[in-house]
Order: structure tokens, then sequence, then C-alpha cells
């Protein structure tokens, strides 16, 4: 999978109709390999995060999109998503994880989460593809901001990793991120909360560039 400069975290407090609808109409508005979808959903029954996985599957491969699942390897491998997501602590889907996903699927591409260095180095010495280094800015409910000092260490730390500035990045801080290290944006509420999420999107995009 070729690593999409934007991925959108999917938040099961927006309709799922809307979550869709921002996807496509981002998808429609980069350049195929561009942007990726996340799906996380840790509240809705797993039948239901099934079939909006699937139906997210179809939105992102019309549009040349990349679908992540967060966590479950079994979901990721039904609905045919690029990638994995490990998220959380060493022992609850978190970098310790990444071997045996590796096993499971050896061609899917695995990301983790890394709020601190340790998660870092813990990503490189697992074999993982990518890191979600956060928080980068202030985020509700997400602890003290970490800053750009925290991308430009996760470049030295995993030089070889795809690293991806989460929490509170936007159009205005986006080229501060890439100029910190960061390869790519995880985004929710720019996206999501967007009254053009297409035009974010392209004016994000044009920042990693």
């Amino acid at each position: 999978m070729k690593p999409p400069r934007l991925l959108l975290i999917t938040d099961p407090s927006h309709a799922e109709a809307h979550v869709e609808r921002v996807v496509q109409r981002v998808g429609a508005a980069l350049l195929p390999g561009a942007f990726g979808a996340l799906v996380r959903d840790k509240e809705r029954p797993p039948e239901v995060v099934r079939a909006f996985a699937a139906r997210l599957r179809a939105i992102t491969s019309s549009c040349g999109a990349a679908l992540v699942v967060h966590s479950d390897a079994a979901l990721a491998r039904d609905v045919s998503a690029d990638g994995l997501h490990l998220g959380g602590k060493p022992g609850q889907g978190g970098t310790l994880g990444v071997a045996e996903a590796r096993r499971a699927s050896p061609a899917t591409w695995i990301s983790v989460a890394a709020h601190d260095d340790d998660g870092v180095r813990s990503a490189v010495a697992s074999g993982a593809d990518a890191v979600l280094v956060s928080p980068i800015y202030a985020t509700p409910g997400k602890g003290p901001a970490r800053g750009p000092a925290a991308l430009e260490s996760a470049r030295a730390l995993g030089p070889r990793l795809v690293v991806y500035a989460l929490g509170g990045v936007d159009a205005s801080c986006a080229k501060e991120c890439r100029a910190a290290g960061a390869d790519g944006i995880a985004l929710i509420r720019a996206l999501l909360d967007a009254h053009d999420p297409a035009a974010v999107a392209r004016a994000i995009d044009a920042a990693l560039r």
C-alpha cells in the first residue's frame, strides 16, 4: 500500500452517512493514493462496524483511496482493507500485536499509535510501517500537546517509518508538521466538522507537498 498523505480517522459520534459523504468528497478531491480512511469504532456493535467498513471499502476503492481498519485483523481481511492500525498500549492491541498481524496477513500495511518516544521505539523494534504520533496540538481529552518536537523525535528514532501527525492538526499548521518530519496528517475533526471537507483536504495536501 502506498501511504496516503491524509488519513481520516472515523468517529462514531458522527453519523455513518455523514462520514461516508466526507470520504466520498475528499477521495474525489485528491489524487488517487493521497487519501485514506481509518475505521475506528469501539462503541457500535461488531456487525454494524463490519457493514460500515464494507461500505467504506466500496467508496475508497471507487476513488483510489486506502482503507485501514483499527485493531481487528479479521475485519481487515474480510473487507479487503489495505492496512491495519494497532492502537492502545502493548498487550492491548498495541505494538506487541505487530508480529501476530504480520503472520496473519504478511502483505498488510501496519501502523501503530505512538504517544511518546517509547512508542516510536517499539514501532521500530516490532517492524511496523508507520506511527501516528499524538497529540501534536491541543486536543480535547488527549492530554498535554507534545508539539512539533514530537515529530522531530519520531523522525530521528524511526527514519524508515512513515510518520503521521495526529491531534489538532488543520490546514494552518500542516506545513509546520511537514517541516518537523511528518510524512502525513491523521485527521478527525478537521474533516468531519468542516463545512467543505474537500477544500480543507486540498489545502492540507498542498501543505504537505
